[in-house]
């Protein structure tokens, strides 16, 4: 399934996969250069072919308990593909095709406590392929893929260490993502990560009672919103919900019941 286009390369991942551009506090997503694909099993490549051009451990921060990650370098026509979070199961010069196996996703000390094992990608500059910053902008597909919330009535339908997967109660239509704004598709962590994003070009995007205002337009036609609001869980404050491409359900930074009705407010600091 196309999911993106960058640099005019297609980038392609398996129907059962669900991805965000734009759900993560690193500089790259905020900047739409960058995307986390997670697949239901191992990481697979996901450009029509590619060679790997290098393999690297890097460093996690030291207060947390993980301290190595990976990073691995594909080159692709003109350009490389930068992976992080995946233990490789390829070797430098190994050729790659659409589908390949990668590797298998790891924790990583870059995760929040509330993060899924996922791949990270970015197309670089191969003579800046490392940085943080610098990536090409990615132009998401705005595919039509999971149902929309309608209201915003939740059910708890599991519960995990640090957060709980919750289905929306009443639906409509449907769309990239089960969150929407005037019918365009949002995503994010909100407000944890402290912005969102929603996948057309307004000026106000309106959330659970309130009404946002857009800070940036990139590009790419996706616009910026500061998530500066606090959420509400049937009137208790939780950390956030998160919202991701193709998965229908939200994620609640919180603690609940397996089963429990949930009425999201967001609401001013």
């Amino acid at each position: 399934m196309r999911i993106a286009i960058v640099e005019g390369f297609p980038l392609d991942v398996p129907e059962n996969a669900w991805w965000s551009f734009y759900n993560s506090p690193y500089p790259a997503h905020r900047l739409g250069t960058a995307v986390d694909v997670y697949f239901p099993d191992e990481a697979l490549f996901p450009f029509e072919e590619g060679r790997v051009v290098a393999i690297r451990r890097v460093m996690t921060p030291r207060h947390v308990p993980v301290r190595e990650d990976y990073l691995t370098i594909v080159k692709v026509g003109g350009f490389c593909l930068k992976v992080l979070h995946v233990k490789p199961a390829v070797g430098e010069g190994e050729h790659l095709t659409l589908g390949d196996p990668l590797g298998e996703m790891v924790v990583s000390g870059f995760f929040s406590p509330w993060s899924d094992r996922h791949a990270h990608f970015e197309l670089r500059p191969c003579h800046d392929a490392y940085r943080a910053r610098g990536a090409f902008l990615m132009s998401p597909i705005l595919l039509e893929l999971v149902p929309s919330l309608r209201g915003d009535e939740l059910e708890v339908v599991e519960c995990m260490e640090n957060y709980c997967w919750a289905r929306p109660l009443k639906t409509e239509g449907r769309s990239l993502t089960p969150l929407t704004s005037e019918g365009f598709p949002i995503e994010g962590g909100l407000p944890h990560y402290r912005y969102g994003a929603l996948f057309g070009g307004v000026d106000n995007v309106k959330l659970f009672g309130l009404e946002l205002s857009v800070g940036e337009r990139l590009s790419n036609g996706v616009s910026i919103f500061d998530a500066n609001f606090r959420v509400l869980a049937n009137g208790k404050e939780i950390r956030g919900v998160g919202v991701y491409c193709n998965n229908s359900l939200f994620k609640l930074v919180g603690r609940f019941e397996e089963g429990e009705a949930v009425k999201l407010t967001f609401v001013r600091p």
